[in-house]
């Protein structure tokens, strides 16, 4: 009778070693002997359970290299492409590379767990990454276990063990400040030093990681303008810089003048911020010529941005005013709302804030509109 470590029967098949110190599962099969090892007891059994069914079913030797990175272009090549449009394989693929690789494109198929999956739909979340998103990097983890599940790649589909986080409502997602809560903001933003990114968001409409990816080479003071081009993603702990989220995220932004003479005192203060800090000015290879690094030079992640935006938010209401929290993605919308209010055009607004479509600009309108309606109308009874 097999004991373990602490000399409690062990199920039929596991045995433990003492010498290595761990646990030892194993059977016969076709006068063929199987073995798997591991140091936890419920994992050692739940490994020799999956590898009885593989082996019965004749899958054992179906997937003994295939990884996820080997896996995904099979799925994409095989399954996909004949069946959607050539945009979407584009936005799979990004999806992937940004959002599923780092975590287990190295991973063999049959060690994917729910565990793995859950971890990417956290750290995306965290990341304040949009509901749409999230969603598409779901649908390409669904789609490729779903079908390794058919094709008997896999004896278990670790996807249905994961749960989706929970997404605000479409209604919440569009919030702006009124105009005399932006310029509350602003003022008390005055001693941060995210003070030259809050303005620049405020006044040019890019997203969060546009700016904090966002190169001195991009920012044209010649020209007045600046050239989107690549976003700062962080995911698995590491940075990289990518490309906008789709072709019409590539753009040009007319600098307005606030926003200029903002940038050129800001390079300027940075500049000397570097000299002054020498060895602690520490930057990421490939990306020392941020705008909108850290204030210690690095690039600028979600939490610190938000820990600082929370500590204006905080001053603001220690001094008796009512102020909710807000994030960045508040900032692009308001900048949205004060050009709708000074009658943009929507396809004029949907170029500069780098809308795909202009449904999406005008879901803007729709969420603007109604506070104005009474003045709108008030304009044709007036004509009337």
């Amino acid at each position: 009778m097999a004991l373990d470590k602490y000399g409690k029967k062990l199920p039929k098949g596991i045995y433990y070693d003492k010498t290595g110190d761990f646990y030892l599962g194993r059977f016969q099969h076709q006068l063929e002997k199987y073995f798997v090892t591991d140091k936890n007891l419920t994992t050692c059994i739940q490994m020799l359970d999956d590898l009885r069914y593989e082996v019965r079913h004749g899958l054992a030797a179906k997937k003994v290299s295939l990884t996820v990175d080997a896996w995904f272009p099979i799925w994409i090549r095989d399954y996909k492409e004949v069946t959607v449009k050539k945009g979407t394989i584009e936005v799979y693929t990004r999806a992937y590379k940004l959002y599923i690789k780092p975590y287990i494109g190295k991973m063999k198929l049959k060690d994917v767990k729910g565990i793995h999956i859950q971890r990417i739909y956290n750290d995306l979340k965290r990341e304040e990454f949009s509901r749409g998103t999230i969603e598409v990097a779901a649908t390409v983890v669904s789609g490729m276990f779903k079908q390794a599940y058919k094709n008997e790649y896999i004896v278990k589909n670790p996807v249905p063990l994961a749960t989706l986080p929970k997404m605000e409502d479409e209604d919440e997602i569009i919030r702006v400040m009124t105009l005399e809560e932006q310029n509350l903001f602003t003022e008390y933003a005055k001693d941060s030093w995210i003070y030259p990114f809050v303005i620049t968001a405020l006044f040019t409409g890019m997203r969060s990681g546009e700016l904090r990816g966002l190169k001195w080479k991009d920012v044209d003071f010649k020209k007045k303008e600046i050239r989107v081009r690549k976003t700062l993603v962080y995911l698995n702990k590491e940075y990289s810089l990518e490309p906008p989220k789709t072709k019409s995220s590539k753009r040009e932004i007319p600098m307005l003048d606030n926003i200029y003479k903002l940038l050129r005192e800001h390079k300027k203060q940075q500049f000397e911020r570097r000299l002054l800090l020498g060895e602690q000015w520490k930057t990421k290879e490939g990306m020392e010529d941020l705008v909108f690094p850290s204030d210690s030079g690095y690039p600028m992640n979600r939490d610190r941005l938000k820990v600082q935006v929370n500590k204006i938010v905080d001053a603001i209401n220690a001094d008796g005013n009512e102020f909710q929290h807000i994030t960045p993605h508040y900032w692009r919308h308001s900048f949205a709302t004060r050009c709708i209010e000074q009658g943009m055009q929507p396809k004029v607004l949907q170029k500069i804030l780098g809308h795909s479509k202009l449904s999406q600009t005008m879901d803007l309108y729709a969420h603007v509109m109604p506070n104005t309606k009474e003045q709108e109308m008030q304009k044709l009874a007036n004509i009337i």
